[in-house]
């Protein structure tokens, strides 16, 4: 079967998130269960289970400690927050939050820090145009 999807997850990936939702086995909060990588007073930040890995190499994300929407955090909570997100600039290239559409979780608020994966491309320069020749390929490959 082939269908369109809109994803930031390999196929191999959104393959084993897809298998765990249908045999049941997510926890009901990943954010509330999940070990922290890095530990704040009101934050904490953990690894994404189920990366967006066809573009970033490393995928981690910062969730409130309790489980809570943006709109019920306290402003402590969203002090410490955007200090976080300024330290996140130093180590992520890219901070994502997905549209409620789009959120597996969207009881419990979270971003997405990501580090993109670097790619080889080649281009030629015509009447200053970048014309791409080759799909972008992972260096790591």
């Amino acid at each position: 079967m082939i269908r369109k999807i809109k994803t930031l997850r390999t196929p191999e990936t959104l393959f084993k998130y897809e298998e765990q939702i249908k045999a049941g086995t997510l926890p009901k909060c990943f954010f509330c269960s999940s070990k922290s990588l890095k530990e704040y007073k009101y934050w904490k930040v953990v690894e994404n289970e189920f990366p967006y890995d066809e573009i970033a190499s490393k995928s981690h994300i910062i969730a409130p400690k309790r489980h809570i929407t943006e709109g019920g955090l306290t402003n402590k909570e969203i002090k410490e927050y955007k200090k976080i997100k300024m330290e996140a600039q130093e180590d992520y290239d890219v901070i994502i939050e997905n549209s409620i559409k789009l959120k597996s979780i969207p009881m419990h608020h979270h971003l997405h820090l990501l580090t993109l994966k670097e790619r080889l491309v080649e281009t030629k320069r015509d009447k200053d145009i970048a014309i791409f020749l080759a799909q972008p390929t992972p260096l790591n490959t």
